[in-house]
């Protein structure tokens, strides 16, 4: 069903796709990692097969802060952490995500994550690490001088 643009159903249509896409593709978070500097980190359990959306471009959303109750808890808190309260209830416009999560995840022999098709290569429990093999892209031995063939 397609409403007037304008209309407060239009709109409440358009926050509730807005809190679906969050839910769904706000998985991970930036964390210390043991294994070098920064490095991405489950926020809830992830399926084997599951689409991570670490390669997302921004997008920007107009989600009232009175509509975050509808958001999974995990996902409220990482908005809030970029975004202040009064920024959220003066504008209630931003763009997610912030930073390309790609660019931070790690290394590993044993990874749990795809870039390529940018899927889960296992499940994930939430608090995990997400590791992707640097060997698999085209030209690692140039980048990545540090890894041994």
């Amino acid at each position: 069903m397609t409403h007037k643009i304008g209309t407060k159903a239009h709109k409440e249509e358009k926050w509730k796709e807005a809190i679906e896409v969050l839910n769904d593709t706000v998985n991970t978070k930036l964390a210390p990692s043991e294994i070098h500097g920064v490095g991405v980190f489950a926020l809830r359990d992830i399926k084997k097969g599951e689409k991570m959306y670490q390669n997302t471009i921004p997008n920007l959303y107009d989600l009232p802060y009175s509509k975050f109750n509808k958001l999974r808890p995990e996902v409220k808190d990482i908005l809030l952490q970029f975004f202040s309260f009064k920024t959220i209830e003066k504008d209630a416009t931003f763009w997610y995500p912030v930073n390309s999560m790609q660019a931070y995840i790690n290394h590993s022999e044993n990874p749990n994550y795809e870039p390529y098709k940018d899927i889960a290569l296992k499940d994930i429990k939430a608090g995990e690490e997400i590791l992707e093999n640097y060997k698999t892209m085209t030209g690692w031995e140039k980048v990545y001088k540090w890894l041994k063939s």
